[in-house]
């Protein structure tokens, strides 16, 4: 699908229908493709629009609007190292939890959190293959592997077969 040549306001008029209308992430690069701009001019765009107070967020895999459904949400906190980290985010997803995002306390800037939206085993691999191709450090090496994660599920009992199975591994943190 590409889109005739728009202005900026019109453009941001049609990512925002865009990602209203998409049940998955887009791209930068995805976006960029369909309206013929760079994908600088993209992030400028959706910085533009949350500024205005839309509800935009990004996530490894792209920007999607954050959709209000009822939802019970958690904040869990953990600790393991670095190797086990696709198991733990496994347990989350398998046991029917979205995992949102991390959270570590840092002692010099205190609260940083990650945006994760993570829903299924793909997701996760997605996710951990990104870590390796960047080469890049999980939040959780900042904190000797200490920290907190917020999953949503559509009940408690996905929540709490995923607390009960991370008890079992030794990863939860009570």
């Amino acid at each position: 699908m590409v889109v005739m040549k728009l202005n900026a306001e019109q453009r941001r008029d049609k990512i925002l229908d865009l990602l209203q209308s998409h049940p998955e992430p887009l791209s930068g690069n995805e976006l960029a493709k369909i309206f013929e701009v760079t994908r600088q001019i993209i992030v400028q765009d959706i910085a533009i629009l949350r500024a205005s107070g839309k509800d935009i967020i990004a996530t490894a895999q792209g920007y999607m609007i954050k959709k209000p459904f009822p939802v019970c949400t958690k904040q869990i906190a953990v600790c393991h190292d670095e190797r086990d980290t696709q198991e733990e985010l496994l347990t989350f997803v398998e046991c029917g939890c979205k995992v949102i995002d991390v959270i570590v306390e840092h002692p010099l800037y205190g609260e940083l959190r990650g945006m994760l939206m993570l829903s299924n085993s793909q997701d996760v691999d997605t996710f951990l293959n990104a870590v390796n191709r960047h080469k890049a450090n999980l939040l959780s090496r900042l904190t000797n592997g200490v920290h907190i994660h917020t999953v949503e599920a559509i009940n408690f009992d996905c929540i709490s077969r995923a607390e009960k199975l991370l008890k079992e591994k030794g990863f939860l943190l009570e």
